[in-house]
């Protein structure tokens, strides 16, 4: 018994750390990117060039986090500064929805983590920006669900980079060189995202080695079940984008389809975005940002389990 037991210890100890080991070098690096952008390029410089028609908004929405990637939890406060200078909701919001997943970064991480399978890569990219694109051109609609009136949760991304913010950018007023702020914000943001590729690491472990075959059986076989646990488990473990996809492949029994969802959900829709939404949007507009996504990627999912099997 306890040969056993140890056993499924040095399983889940080795199953943990491997996904860490491949994860964490794309984590550091997405990081370190994001960080050189928000210190040299910050993003009210690209807000200038956004184009104002409804379409051409959408389409620069999808295509800039190849010029500005960053991961979703940085993005949020970014697309507040960005509304606030008055950019066009939808290219906004698109931008806030595909850019964590649609820049160069964690287009590698993702044929990285999938062993080569480019058709793992073209369709996430496809179904995240099927959904950015539609609830930008929503959100383009509907602007009274965009910002909270000043001085209300609105201002709470904000207030965290203006007052005592420990990210190690310099906000304004400091006097280290630029190169040392970005750098220790790069070492901050990875210290931060850390824990999340810690818990989805842990999380992937626990299930794959201590739930019998059995119980995962019954999830794997059916597709419809398959795809709303990898949903779930996407949502509450909250695995940053550059990491995700290293969490999905190590659950490689469940269909593609699962596991496409499970890295298309996430960089939209988990825990720490909720909260973040919630001190920027009104709640009619968190509630599009979260069920909208939900609906599409869920359907999406079975379509492709059930057309490709």
């Amino acid at each position: 018994m306890n040969t056993a037991l140890h056993q499924d210890f040095y399983v889940f100890a080795t199953v943990v750390t491997a996904i860490f080991l491949e994860a964490a070098p794309f984590l550091l690096l997405g990081a370190l990117v994001s960080s050189l952008l928000e210190v040299y390029c910050p993003p009210e410089r690209i807000g200038n060039f956004v184009p104002q028609g409804r379409i051409t908004g959408v389409l620069f929405g999808l295509g800039a986090g190849m010029l500005l990637p960053t991961c979703e939890c940085g993005v949020v406060p970014i697309v507040r500064r960005l509304l606030l200078k008055k950019v066009p909701p939808h290219a906004a919001i698109t931008y806030m929805l595909a850019a964590p997943v649609i820049n160069p970064i964690v287009l590698v991480s993702t044929y990285v983590a999938f062993r080569g399978d480019i058709w793992m890569v073209l369709g996430r990219v496809g179904l995240v920006a099927l959904t950015a694109a539609t609830v930008g051109l929503s959100f383009g609609r509907m602007e009274q669900f965009l910002l909270q009136p000043q001085g209300e949760a609105g201002d709470m991304t904000q207030q965290h980079h203006n007052l005592g913010c420990d990210c190690g950018v310099d906000h304004g007023g400091g006097s280290q060189p630029r190169i040392i702020g970005a750098l220790a914000h790069a070492a901050w943001e990875f210290l931060d995202m850390g824990k999340y590729l810690i818990l989805g690491s842990f999380a992937a472990g626990l299930i794959k080695t201590f739930l019998p075959d059995t119980f995962l059986a019954f999830f794997e076989n059916n597709l419809f079940l398959a795809v709303a646990v990898m949903m779930f488990l996407a949502v509450v473990v909250s695995v940053c984008s550059e990491a995700d996809s290293f969490v999905a492949a190590s659950f490689w029994s469940f269909p593609k389809a699962a596991q496409l969802s499970f890295i298309t959900i996430g960089p939209m829709v988990d825990l720490k975005l909720i909260m973040m939404y919630g001190g920027v949007f009104h709640r009619r507009g968190v509630i599009i940002l979260v069920l909208v996504p939900t609906f599409i990627i869920y359907l999406a999912s079975i379509l492709l389990g059930t057309i490709l099997g």
